[in-house]
Formats: C-alpha cells, structure tokens, sequence
C-alpha cells in the first residue's frame, strides 16, 4: 500500500521540485517568438490575418506560466497596432500647439499630395499633381524659413523678406 501511495505521488513530487521543466511555457513562448519575429522581419502588416495564428499562441501559454506576462505584453502591442488610427487632421480650427501652424499645415497638404501622387497610375492625372506638389515644398520651405518658436523675432535672423534687420 505504501508502495502504491509512494508511485503515485512521486511523479508529483518529482514535477514540484523540477518544477521550471513542467511549465510548458517557455517553449511555447518561444516558438510563438520566432513566428512574431518572422512576420516582423517580413514586414507583414499586423492587419494581416497571418497575425492571427501568433495572437493564438500567445494565448495558448498557460495563465499560470512564469512567461504569461510577456505573452501578455505581446498580444497588447500586436492588437494596438490592429486598432484603429484617430482621423486626421488631429489638429482643430483655433487650436495651439503642434499641428495648427501655418508650417504644419502645409506639410500635411504636401504629405497628402504625395500619397496621391504615389496611388495615381502613370497617366495624364499624374502631371498636375506632380506640379501641385512640387509648389506646395516650395511654398513649405518659404513657411519653414520665416517660422520662429514663440519669442524669437523674425529680425533676430535678418528679418522678414524686404525688411532688413535691425
């Protein structure tokens, strides 16, 4: 009886005091890593299905493992990434502060001009706004030279155009 007692707890004992070798964990982080760092290092865009067999073993990981906390950490950035992004422009009429200034205005007009210039096919359409875009740097640069951070003048670095410094 005690024998049969003795075989039957032994493997528990036995699991206890190796305890760090029965958490399946580890592995399982692992492998799910090495999935997350090829589709990573693949550039696969996290709105990818493919992400979907990651997400699953990550969550595969035992809530009792000492690794959980990181496959934690992992799910969390991947489904941020999947979120939705805020509409643009993040800037609003009357505001202050990054965004509302005539700079930044202009540099968000040319960014959007660019991303059009890229989506249209080769064509009549691309000239104008290949033309629109190369004015609107133009014009970015002008804004970027005559910009000054509150406080500084515009005269502390030889003034306005037509206006010499003092």
């Amino acid at each position: 009886m005690i024998t049969r007692r003795l075989s039957a707890v032994m493997p528990l004992a036995l699991c206890l005091l190796l305890s760090p070798g029965c958490d399946k964990g580890p592995d399982q982080l692992r492998d799910a890593e090495k999935s997350y760092r090829d589709l990573i290092d693949r550039r696969v865009s996290p709105l990818d299905p493919a992400w979907d067999p990651v997400i699953n073993a990550f969550e595969a990981i035992p809530k009792d493992s000492k690794v959980r906390p990181e496959a934690e950490q992992r799910i969390a950035a991947i489904r941020r990434l999947r979120g939705k992004l805020p509409p643009r422009p993040l800037a609003t009429p009357g505001a202050t502060g990054p965004g509302t200034s005539d700079v930044d205005t202009k540099r968000a007009a040319c960014e959007a001009l660019a991303i059009r210039l890229g989506q249209t096919p080769e064509g009549a359409d691309r000239e104008p706004l290949h033309q629109a875009l190369t004015d609107c740097r133009t014009e970015l640069v002008r804004l970027e030279a005559h910009s000054h951070p509150p406080g500084e003048h515009g005269h502390d670095h030889g003034g306005e155009p037509g206006h010499p410094a003092h």
